[in-house]
């Protein structure tokens, strides 16, 4: 067996194992909050360097996933990580805010870095 062979197997038998236990919805969702995560940081530093315009924190989405982002330390742990540690009601109001605060984003107006 090959180290790619075994790689993907490891990564089946997780899956499976997963699937079988009832957690796999879970890290689906913890995977979803660090894609978020790291897509507001993403935004809040291409905004910080003039590149472009976020929508206005007046909006309670936007606050909410700007909020919860800003605390993520990713020096120290991955987005997947600090998912992991939000409070389960943290993690409800990040992924329940999100489609609206992507919203609000494409929707704000744009500034593009010259």
């Amino acid at each position: 067996m090959t180290d790619a062979s075994r790689t993907q197997t490891a990564a089946l038998n997780r899956t499976l194992s997963a699937l079988a236990d009832g957690s796999l919805n879970d890290r689906l969702r913890l995977e979803e909050a660090a894609r978020i995560i790291v897509a507001a940081r993403r935004a809040a530093a291409l905004a910080a360097g003039g590149a472009i315009t976020l929508p206005s924190v007046a909006n309670p989405a936007v606050q909410a996933v700007t909020e919860i982002a800003r605390h993520w330390d990713e020096t120290a742990v991955t987005a997947v990580e600090y998912a992991e540690t939000l409070p389960v009601a943290a993690l409800e109001r990040l992924l329940r805010s999100a489609p609206a605060w992507a919203a609000a984003f494409v929707a704000a107006p744009r500034r593009l870095a010259a």
